[in-house]
């Protein structure tokens, strides 16, 4: 069973094919994916028909991923599954979009699993 988004500070953290990855919710990532795909609601929508692609690169851009590790993004996405990968993307979307902040719709968890309801506060 695939491990929950953790949030902590501005940053997503998902487990892919077995790694933490750390998705940064700055300016970097969202000019980054603003420029290529003309917009955080047009990546919205790309990642809710399982765009393979858009997955890989939001979470290359989201985690500062180059080189081998960026190339081994696809693999790691493939291997856990789209299906499984596609709403933690709609997920860092909105936690980007919102300035690094978990949306109170989200369930947010904290490092130590705890819930936003049974931690509040550490998980923004």
């Amino acid at each position: 069973m695939p491990t929950p988004p953790r949030f902590s500070h501005g940053v997503m953290t998902v487990t892919l094919d077995g790694e933490d990855i750390d998705l940064l919710a700055n300016v970097r990532a969202s000019r980054t994916i603003c420029r290529l795909y003309g917009g955080l609601s047009e990546v919205m929508t790309k990642a809710n028909v399982y765009d393979f692609d858009t997955l890989v690169t939001v979470i290359n851009a989201g985690s500062g991923r180059v080189g081998k590790a960026a190339e081994a993004t696809a693999d790691a996405v493939f291997n856990e599954g789209i299906v499984t990968v596609a709403p933690w993307i709609v997920t860092f979307i909105n936690f980007l979009a919102a300035g690094g902040k978990v949306a109170k719709s989200d369930t947010a968890t904290t490092e130590d699993g705890k819930t936003e309801e049974e931690a509040p506060g550490e998980a923004i």
